[in-house]
């Protein structure tokens, strides 16, 4: 669906131009060596291959967490999800693994599970969570990026570190940036670039409905009948009624670099690198927009409770940004949020508020727990600090006291009833 963040990491702060440069009359010569980004292509009989569950498999590359009931759903990028029986959080048990190419995103109402598929919407019945079904598909949900006749559709690019010397002083297939964009010649598209990805669904929404439980940067979210996806600019609203037959209701423009999508009460405030949108959803199928926080250029999840908001700004080579802090925000006029105070941080991603506990994962910091009951003295009521592990993103339990973190080396579990004292109960190891 998206622009894949895997692929994109590292973009600005890889890119290496070394010259060395000799002019003799009208001629030169330069050794360069940079990132080379060549696209990749999938065909439609690859793409819509039948979705067939596996046996349980080792976690390889651990993307998003999502909770639904008692189950836990962790994306492999662009892979699939694996799901874990999570009745008994500290001996968690892998039940199955279900392959879903260019996956990335998923979100649960009524034990139909959604998930991107490249450019697909496709659904999965778990009902009984150890034996998923394939249930459905939206062919060409989500924006593609182009498709070849022979080749099928540009769903990602490889990247390749190259050297090459460039005679006679030309630089035709040297990677450089304009207007903060990516441009290579050839066959290579013109891209700019965002992703991030955390939602706070809500269980037990009106109506009956139950849905889950994603973190601060999903990009998928279902709230009641309806599933919001964003990717760069679009917000998109598929009616859920039909549950495996969705239908797209409409498709909002948001303006550019969005990351990130987290509903709360009868509002989606959505992340983008430049700032922080809030929207209505009371017409869930014509969300309005309501207001926009703007702060300097950098990665973005955001939350939210009561009548604040929380943001972690994070440097980044994808965000083209160099700030890493927290922006407390005060919503209680919804059209107009105020910056109430800034705190400093270390490389901040995902983010969890469950009354005063406030969680941030500090990327290779770990995860801290913060009491926010004070709006001015966050820092200084820090309440632990857990940091032997990468932390990425954190979904809080607040009825269970149950913290899921994730970060590179695997899935940690944590009772966190005592908020100074969180304990350790498993970890799902990943087996890069």
């Amino acid at each position: 669906m998206m622009l894949r963040k895997h692929f994109l990491t590292g973009l600005l702060g890889l890119l290496l131009m070394t010259g060395l440069t000799s002019c003799l009359k009208d001629s030169c010569e330069t050794s360069t060596t940079y990132i080379r980004y060549d696209p990749q292509y999938i065909n439609g009989k690859e793409l819509r291959k039948d979705i067939l569950p596996e046996a349980p498999r080792d976690i390889k590359d651990a993307g998003k967490i999502y909770v639904y009931e008692e189950y836990l759903f962790i994306n492999e990028p662009e892979e699939g999800f694996h799901i874990v029986d999570n009745r008994n959080p500290k001996a968690p048990v892998s039940v199955a693994f279900v392959p879903i190419p260019g996956n990335i995103d998923m979100s649960v109402r009524n034990n139909i599970l959604y998930a991107d598929s490249w450019v697909d919407l496709v659904m999965i019945n778990i009902e009984d969570p150890a034996n998923p079904k394939f249930a459905g598909r939206v062919k060409d949900a989500f924006p593609n990026y182009g498709i070849d006749p022979e080749k099928g559709y540009l769903v990602t690019y490889k990247e390749t570190e190259t050297t090459e010397s460039v005679p006679s002083c030309d630089q035709s297939g040297i990677v450089f940036f304009r207007g903060g964009g990516l441009w290579l010649e050839a066959d290579v598209a013109v891209r700019t670039f965002a992703n991030a990805s955390n939602s706070g669904s809500k269980v037990g929404a009106p109506g009956g409905t139950t849905v889950g439980i994603g973190g601060s940067t999903a990009r998928f979210t279902i709230t009641e009948n309806h599933l919001y996806t964003v990717d760069r600019s679009n917000l998109r609203v598929f009616s859920l009624l039909n549950a495996t037959e969705p239908k797209m209701a409409s498709n909002v423009g948001i303006g550019w670099d969005i990351e990130t999508i987290y509903p709360y009460d009868d509002k989606l405030f959505i992340g983008g690198m430049s700032g922080m949108q809030i929207f209505d959803a009371t017409d869930p199928e014509s969300p309005k927009f309501l207001s926009n926080f703007q702060h300097a250029r950098a990665c973005d999840p955001v939350v939210a409770q009561g009548n604040r908001a929380y943001v972690t700004l994070r440097e980044g080579t994808v965000c083209q940004g160099f700030n890493n802090q927290l922006d407390v925000l005060d919503i209680t006029e919804i059209t107009q949020p105020k910056l109430i105070k800034t705190y400093p941080l270390h490389r901040p991603v995902g983010l969890s508020i469950t009354g005063d506990v406030l969680m941030i994962c500090e990327s290779d910091q770990g995860l801290k727990v913060f009491d926010a009951k004070d709006d001015l003295a966050i820092d200084k009521n820090q309440l632990s600090h857990l940091n032997d592990f990468d932390a990425f993103d954190v979904i809080a339990l607040e009825k269970k006291g149950l913290a899921i973190i994730t970060g590179k080396n695997g899935i940690y579990q944590y009772d966190y009833s005592n908020p100074k004292k969180p304990v350790r109960l498993s970890v799902l190891k990943v087996s890069k």
